[in-house]
């Protein structure tokens, strides 16, 4: 029999979920076995996953393809001695960077403070 990890355990039946997990849908887990299987597998919780740091969030701003051509542009003009003309390109980039980085920090804040006012409640039989 495969691994319950590899079924489609919640298509099973009750009676092979219960099997697999050594439990009864009638009783459930006495306080000893759910102590024992915390230590074993750890608390039943959702893990939060690790943001991208400042830097790290401002530095995309400049993985785009229209920067890259922008940033194209400035090194031509550069090499032209067009040096107006390159730090206006260059500006414009910068410019671009710093407001999506801000953009981008807001919409953060914003998902993290719903994520935070959002509460997951389960009633289950030990």
């Amino acid at each position: 029999m495969k691994s319950i990890l590899e079924e489609r355990w919640h298509h099973l039946p009750e009676a092979d979920v219960t099997d697999f997990l050594e439990t009864a849908s009638d009783r459930g887990l006495d306080t000893f076995e759910v102590g024992h299987r915390q230590e074993q597998f750890g608390l039943n919780t959702i893990t939060q996953k690790k943001g991208k740091s400042p830097i790290i969030l401002f530095l995309l701003q400049f993985n785009q393809p229209l920067v890259y051509i922008l940033l194209a542009a400035t090194v031509v003009t550069s090499l032209l001695r067009e040096w107006v003309d390159a730090g206006v390109i260059f500006g414009v980039v910068l410019v671009n960077a710093v407001i999506g980085f801000i953009q981008e920090a807001k919409a953060v804040k914003a998902i993290e403070a719903l994520a935070h006012s959002m509460t997951s409640t389960a009633t289950v039989l030990r």
